[in-house]
C-alpha cells in the first residue's frame, strides 16, 4: 500500500467532518456539483507501452481552480470526478488525491468530495462519490482498479468487464463498504437515437443496477453538463436535451416517472461536467455557473451525502430559484406530512394538501440576468406494481395543476402556495417543476439556442 501523509489527511478530514458545530446547525439548501473534471482527466500517449498519461489531455483545471470557481458561483460542495484509461486508478491515487487534500486545506469553506467518473460496465459513465473518511483513498483505488472498463488494456479483459452483471457487482461492492459511497448515472440518454430509442443506458439496466444496491446507486443526471455547447447542448449527439434536461427526466410520464411508479426511490441531479470553460475555448460552464444541485443538509460532508442518498434534492438552471420547501400533508383523521424524498404515511384521506415556499434570487445570475418564474407545474403519478409492465413509461402520470404567475402569492421574498390535490391512487407521488418560459412542455433544444433564455427547476418526489 502506498504511503500517504496521515497528518495532512487527518487535518483535512477534521475540517470537513467535525460535528462540533454541526449538532446545532439547521439544515439549509446547499448548492453543489457532483460531476466536475480536473487536469487528471488525462490524455494518453499510446506510443509507449503501457500508455502514459498526459496531464490536462482531456480537462484542464486544477482542484483549486474548480474550488475557486465553484465558490465564486455559490457552491457549498463539489465532487471532482476524473475519468479513466489504462491504470487510471494509479493516476487518481498518486496524483489527483494529494491535490485534493491540498485544495481542501486551501478552501475550507467548500466541502470537496473525492470521486471518479466511472467508465461504466455495459453503460457509459457514472459519478462515484466517496464519503469523507480515512478509507476514501484506498477504497476508491481498489474499486476503480477492479470495475472500470477502461482500466485494463487487454481487449478480452475489457469485454469481460463490459457487462450488466459486472456493473451490478460494482455497486454491490460499494454497498458492502463500511461507509457507503453514492453513484449517479451520468448523461443517461446521451446515446439515445430518438425519443425513447435508448442507447447504452436502458430502462432495464437502470432498474437492475439500482435494485442491486438501492442505497448506493440512487439516481441519474436530470440535467447533464456541457450546457454551454450551443451546437449540441449537453453534447447529446442524436436526440437532444429538452429545456436543458435529459429526455428520461423531461418527458412527463416518461422513464423517470416509470421508475418512480414502479416503486423505486430514484432521484435526479444537475451538474456542469466541466472540462474547460466556454470563455477559455471549451464547451462548458464553470461549476455552479449554470446548473446547481441543491441538497437540504447541514453544512458537513456526512449530512450532504445523506441528503443526496435520501432525495432531499432539487435542481435548477440559470439560478431560476434558490430555495424550494415542499410539504405534502394528509387531511384525514391522522394528519401527517412529508417533504422531498420522504413517504407520507397514513394518508387516509381522499385529498392531499401541498404547501410550497419558493425563493428567487435577488442577485443577477452569471449571465447578468435576474430570471423570474412564469409558471409552476404540479405532476402526479401512481405507484403500483402494474406499472412495471409498461417498461419505460408511466401512463398514470400527468400535470394536474399549472400555476401561472398571475396566481402567485408573495410574502416578502417568498412565493407561498397551498394547494388541495386529489388523491388519485392508493399509493403515488407528486413532484414539481417550473420555468421562466411560456412553454407548456419543455421543447427539444435547437442548435445555437441560448440556454439562459430557457430555464427550469425540478423537484424530487414526495411519496404517499
Amino acid at each position: 500500500m502506498r504511503f500517504f501523509k496521515k497528518s495532512l489527511l487527518a487535518s483535512s478530514l477534521l475540517l470537513l467532518t467535525s460535528h462540533a458545530s454541526a449538532n446545532i446547525q439547521e439544515r439549509e439548501w446547499l448548492a453543489g456539483d457532483h460531476h466536475v473534471h480536473t487536469h487528471w482527466s488525462v490524455g494518453w500517449d499510446h506510443n509507449v507501452n503501457p500508455p502514459a498519461p498526459i496531464k490536462a489531455g482531456d480537462a484542464i483545471y486544477s482542484y483549486q481552480k474548480n474550488a475557486r470557481t465553484g465558490q465564486t458561483h455559490g457552491l457549498s460542495w463539489i465532487v471532482n470526478t476524473d475519468h479513466g484509461g489504462p491504470n487510471h486508478s494509479n493516476v487518481n491515487y498518486d496524483k489527483a488525491y494529494p491535490e485534493l487534500v491540498a485544495s481542501r486545506e486551501a478552501y475550507h469553506g467548500l466541502i470537496q468530495f473525492y470521486g471518479i467518473e466511472l467508465d461504466t460496465p455495459a453503460g457509459e459513465h457514472s459519478t462515484v462519490i466517496m464519503p469523507v473518511k480515512d478509507s476514501e483513498h484506498d477504497d476508491l483505488h481498489e474499486f476503480q482498479r477492479k470495475y472500470s472498463t477502461r482500466e485494463v488494456l487487454d481487449a478480452q479483459a475489457k469485454n469481460a468487464r463490459d457487462t450488466v452483471e459486472h456493473m451490478s457487482a460494482a455497486v454491490r461492492h460499494l454497498d458492502e463498504l463500511e461507509h457507503k459511497p453514492l453513484v449517479f448515472i451520468n448523461h443517461p440518454a446521451r446515446t439515445a437515437k430518438g425519443l425513447g430509442q435508448w442507447g447504452d443506458v436502458t430502462p432495464e439496466k437502470i432498474k437492475t443496477w439500482h435494485r442491486a444496491a438501492p442505497k448506493v446507486l440512487v439516481g441519474m443526471e436530470g440535467a447533464p453538463g456541457h450546457q454551454a455547447d450551443f451546437e449540441r447542448r449537453g453534447s447529446y449527439n442524436n436526440y437532444p436535451t429538452m429545456g436543458g434536461f435529459d429526455q428520461m427526466t423531461a418527458v412527463v410520464g416518461g422513464l423517470w416517472d416509470h421508475l418512480l411508479g414502479a416503486g423505486n426511490k430514484f432521484w435526479i441531479s444537475a451538474n456542469s461536467d466541466a472540462h474547460s470553460n466556454v470563455r477559455e475555448g471549451g464547451n462548458d460552464f464553470f461549476p455552479g455557473e449554470y446548473s446547481k444541485t441543491y441538497v437540504h443538509a447541514q453544512k458537513h460532508a456526512e449530512d450532504i451525502l445523506d441528503g443526496l442518498r435520501h432525495g432531499r434534492i432539487f435542481v435548477t438552471t440559470g439560478d431560476l430559484i434558490n430555495s424550494l420547501d415542499v410539504q405534502l400533508s394528509s387531511s384525514g383523521q391522522h394528519k401527517v406530512s412529508a417533504s422531498m424524498g420522504e413517504t407520507l404515511v397514513k394518508a387516509d384521506s381522499s385529498t392531499l394538501q401541498l404547501t410550497l415556499a419558493i425563493k428567487q434570487s435577488d442577485l443577477a445570475n452569471a449571465n447578468g440576468d435576474l430570471p423570474r418564474l412564469e409558471r409552476i407545474d404540479v405532476i402526479m403519478g401512481a405507484v403500483n406494481p402494474e406499472i412495471e409492465k409498461f417498461g419505460d413509461n408511466n401512463p398514470t402520470t400527468e400535470v394536474i395543476k399549472r400555476i401561472d404567475k398571475k396566481d402567485f402569492k408573495w410574502r416578502s421574498d417568498t412565493l407561498e402556495l397551498t394547494l388541495t390535490l386529489p388523491k388519485k391512487s392508493e399509493h403515488g407521488y407528486v413532484r414539481l417543476r417550473g420555468t421562466n418560459t411560456q412553454e407548456i412542455e419543455p421543447l427539444v433544444d435547437k442548435t445555437n439556442e441560448s440556454p439562459w433564455q430557457d430555464l427550469w427547476f425540478y423537484s424530487n418526489p414526495i411519496f404517499w
